[in-house]
C-alpha cells in the first residue's frame, strides 16, 4: 500500500500542514449538496491556524464547481432571503452608507436589493460565477456573471467605497490574490468587509469540498496584510448569524502579518481533528442507535440532511422519507417528502433521525416526543 502524499505547505506561513481524518472514502460534498466521488482530505496549520486541502484541487476542478448546475442560492429560497436580510442588517449596522458598492459572490442578488433600500443614494455591482438566470437589477444595481479575476474593467477613477463578500473567500484558490484584487479596487478611505466561516468552534463548513480554506483570525489578517490591508474591526463569531466571522479592512501603509499564535493554532488542529473524526464514525454510530429492522425517517431536508447523505450513506439508504415543515423549502435530496403536519399519524413505528444543527436537536426531539414519535439524535456525537 503506497503512502499518502505529504500535504502541501501552508499557503500563508509555509508551515507544515497536519493531515486530519477523512470523513468518508472516495466521497465528498459540495456546498450546494452535490456529491463528488473523491475523498475530502484536509489539513490544519499548527503555526497560523489556516485549514486547507491536503492538496489544492486544480483550477478546472475549482471553477467547475460553479457551473450552471451550482444551485445553492436556489436550494431554499425562503432561507436565502432570510440570510440576505440578516446580512444586510449586519452591514448597515457596522458600516456607514457607501456611495459605490461591489459585492463579490452576490448569489441570488437578494442582499444587494435589500441594501439598495437601506442605502438609497448608493450604486451597486454584484458579481457571481453562478449568477442564477433571471436575476435582474435596476438603475442602481448591476449584475455580472463571472469570477472576480475576470471582473470587467471599471471606468477610470471609478473605484469602490465598499467591497464586501459573504462566504466567498473560503472558496477561492488564492486568498492573497483575492485581497490584492480587492485592494486595487478600493477608493481612498474605502473599506473591505469579509464574512466567512468561523474557525471556532469547528463546524459543518469543514465538510464541504469547495471550502478550500478555513481562516483563523491571524490567518485572515495575514492574507490581507500581503496586499497592504489591515483589520480595523473583527468579530470571531456572529452568534445571531451562526458559525461565521466578520472582519473589516482598510489600506495600511505598514501592514504586516500578525505574529503566529501557535498555542491557538495547535488547539484548532486538535479540535478540527476531533470534529472530522466524529464525522468519519457517524454512519456506524447512528446505525448502532437504530433497532434491527426499524423503519427510519429523517426530520429535515436541508444542509444537515445533505451532509448525512454524503457522509452517512448506509444510514441514508435505510431512510424511507424526509419529514419537513415546509416542503417548498426543502433541498432536492432524492427521497420522498412528507409535511410534518401529517407526520404523527403517518410515522407510527418509525424512528425519526433529527437532521438539524446539533444545537437545535434537543428542542426538535422534545417536539417529536410530544407528538408520540421516536426521535434519534446525534448532538452528543458531533463536537459543538
Amino acid at each position: 500500500m503506497s503512502a499518502a502524499p505529504h500535504p502541501d505547505p501552508c499557503a500563508l506561513c509555509g508551515g507544515a500542514l497536519q493531515a486530519l481524518a477523512t470523513p468518508a472514502p472516495a466521497r465528498a460534498i459540495l456546498s450546494d449538496g452535490r456529491i463528488l466521488n473523491m475523498a475530502l482530505e484536509k489539513a490544519s496549520c499548527p503555526c497560523c491556524g489556516l485549514l486547507a486541502h491536503r492538496r489544492l484541487p486544480d483550477d478546472a476542478t475549482i471553477r467547475g464547481a460553479y457551473a450552471d448546475d451550482y444551485a445553492l442560492s436556489a436550494a431554499s429560497p425562503a432561507a436565502d432571503l432570510a440570510r440576505a436580510r440578516a446580512y444586510a442588517a449586519l452591514l448597515a449596522d457596522v458600516l456607514a452608507p457607501a456611495a459605490r458598492v461591489l459585492e463579490i459572490g452576490c448569489g441570488s442578488g437578494n442582499l444587494l436589493h435589500t441594501l439598495a433600500t437601506a442605502w438609497p443614494q448608493a450604486t451597486f455591482l454584484g458579481l457571481d460565477p453562478a449568477l442564477p438566470p433571471g436575476v435582474a437589477g435596476h438603475a442602481r444595481i448591476r449584475f455580472h456573471r463571472g469570477f472576480f479575476d475576470a471582473l470587467p474593467a471599471q471606468p477610470q477613477g471609478a473605484a469602490f467605497d465598499l467591497i464586501f463578500s459573504i462566504n466567498v473567500i473560503e472558496h477561492l484558490p488564492s486568498p492573497q490574490q483575492f485581497f490584492a484584487q480587492a485592494a486595487a479596487l478600493l477608493a481612498p478611505g474605502g473599506r473591505l468587509a469579509i464574512v466567512c466561516p468561523a474557525a471556532l468552534p469547528p463546524n459543518v463548513e469543514l465538510l464541504f469540498f469547495d471550502h478550500l480554506y478555513t481562516f483563523s483570525t491571524p490567518a485572515l489578517a495575514a492574507a490581507a496584510a500581503s496586499a497592504g490591508l489591515v483589520a480595523v474591526a473583527s468579530e470571531e463569531r456572529l452568534p445571531d448569524l451562526g458559525d461565521f466571522q466578520l472582519a473589516l479592512f482598510v489600506r495600511g501603509a505598514a501592514a504586516a502579518p500578525p505574529a503566529p499564535a501557535r498555542a491557538a493554532a495547535a488547539r484548532l488542529l486538535r479540535l478540527r481533528g476531533d470534529y472530522l473524526a466524529a464525522w468519519a464514525g457517524l454512519d456506524a454510530s447512528l446505525l448502532e442507535r437504530l433497532p434491527a429492522g426499524a423503519r427510519v425517517a429523517i426530520f429535515g431536508a436541508g444542509q444537515m440532511a445533505a451532509l448525512l447523505r454524503a457522509y452517512a450513506p448506509r444510514l441514508w439508504e435505510r431512510a424511507e422519507l424526509l419529514v419537513v415543515d415546509s416542503v417548498g423549502d426543502a433541498w432536492q435530496l432524492d427521497k420522498p417528502l412528507l409535511s410534518y403536519a401529517a407526520a404523527p399519524r403517518r410515522l407510527a413505528g418509525y424512528h425519526v433521525l433529527i437532521a438539524t444543527a446539533p444545537r437545535a436537536q434537543a428542542a426538535v426531539a422534545r417536539r417529536l416526543a410530544a407528538d408520540g414519535l421516536a426521535a434519534v439524535r446525534f448532538d452528543d456525537l458531533i463536537p459543538a
